[in-house]
């Protein structure tokens, strides 16, 4: 569990009552598409914001970290932390982000973060963009951490998490982390609705209308499925539909083989590759593998290529994977439904 602590207790609830009110104020402004991080602060200086808000401590993985003031010069250091703070706060105050963030393949703001400079995982380079606050994953490397904040560079270690319950508690920390509770509490409300808009859709259909649905890649000549406790698996009982790896009790990202298909049977099989590495000629041999015919995805030809970015990363992005992936197993109900990305949190 993270826990969030401030100074200056009486300060803080005055403020964060101010806080609600300008939130149903600007939840009325963000349905016209306005954008206000942009617009309404654009010129304002972070640190004189809410004054009375900072200091503040942050509990992460790595402990307590003080963050003495709202940054200015913030540092995310995975895609999905990458993809959660371009929607909290205005690109000029994001001065780095990891390189894969700007591969159209595997991030979803690629587009947004071209001109942003990608930083790697060397405390040297780091350094030399003169962050006011890292944020990154569990995995980022002990010894970095140290030596960031024996410079006095502040450190958070949050994860990540495939579960929109647990994406909404890592906005809201992020949004403290970033001065940002406003911005993070109208974006969490979109995924809420939007979520909420799938389940009622999936949620009252019959287990036996719903299909058996099996998420694959292959790379090295090894087929990859997701189990229970996986992010493709995760969406698709999200969607609506059976995860055939988790029914055959499998885990995580696991590898399997031709029989293992076989013996799962799916209803409906998507890829995860992209298309051009690999994913398009994977296709071609399910489809073209005699030992194969019978298996009820490929009899029907049922099998759907997705967008890698959408079922792969560990944001709220996912949102859209479950929405896709809905949009095939219930085409009845949603065939006239379009799904676009996450305005005003996700456009400049």
């Amino acid at each position: 569990m993270v826990k969030i602590s401030f100074q200056r207790k009486k300060s803080v609830l005055l403020s964060l009552g101010l806080l609600l009110i300008l939130s149903t104020v600007i939840s009325i402004v963000i349905q016209d598409n306005f954008f206000p991080e942009t617009v309404v602060q654009e010129n304002a200086d972070p640190e004189k914001e809410n004054a009375e808000l900072w200091p503040r401590n942050i509990t992460g993985f790595n402990g307590i970290t003080t963050i003495e003031r709202k940054p200015r010069r913030i540092i995310s250091a995975s895609v999905g932390h990458d993809e959660m703070t371009v929607a909290l706060v205005p690109l000029e105050r994001l001065v780095a982000v990891t390189k894969i963030s700007k591969d159209p393949l595997y991030s979803n703001i690629a587009e947004l973060v071209k001109d942003i400079p990608s930083v790697d995982r060397d405390p040297e380079n780091i350094i030399a963009l003169n962050p006011d606050v890292i944020v990154t994953s569990p995995y980022f490397p002990a010894d970095s951490i140290s030596k960031l904040m024996d410079l006095n560079i502040s450190v958070i270690q949050t994860n990540l998490a495939s579960n929109i319950d647990n994406q909404i508690d890592q906005i809201a920390l992020l949004g403290s982390i970033y001065g940002e509770e406003v911005r993070a509490l109208q974006l969490s409300q979109q995924i809420r609705a939007r979520f909420d808009f799938i389940q009622s859709i999936s949620v009252d259909a019959e287990y036996t209308n719903k299909q058996r649905v099996l998420a694959l890649s292959q790379y090295s000549d090894q087929i990859w499925t997701a189990g229970s406790n996986s992010t493709e698996g995760y969406i698709i009982e999200a969607a609506g539909g059976i995860n055939s790896a988790a029914q055959a009790g499998l885990e995580g990202n696991v590898t399997t083989s031709f029989e293992g298909l076989i013996s799962m049977a799916p209803d409906l099989i998507i890829i995860t590759q992209p298309l051009k590495f690999g994913g398009a000629s994977f296709i071609e041999e399910l489809k073209t593998k005699p030992a194969l015919k019978e298996i009820p995805a490929i009899k029907n030809n049922r099998i759907y290529p997705v967008e890698t970015k959408l079922f792969t990363t560990l944001s709220f992005w996912n949102i859209r994977g479950i929405e896709e992936l809905a949009k095939i197993l219930w085409p009845d109900k949603l065939e006239n439904q379009s799904f676009d990305g996450f305005d005003p949190f996700t456009t400049r």
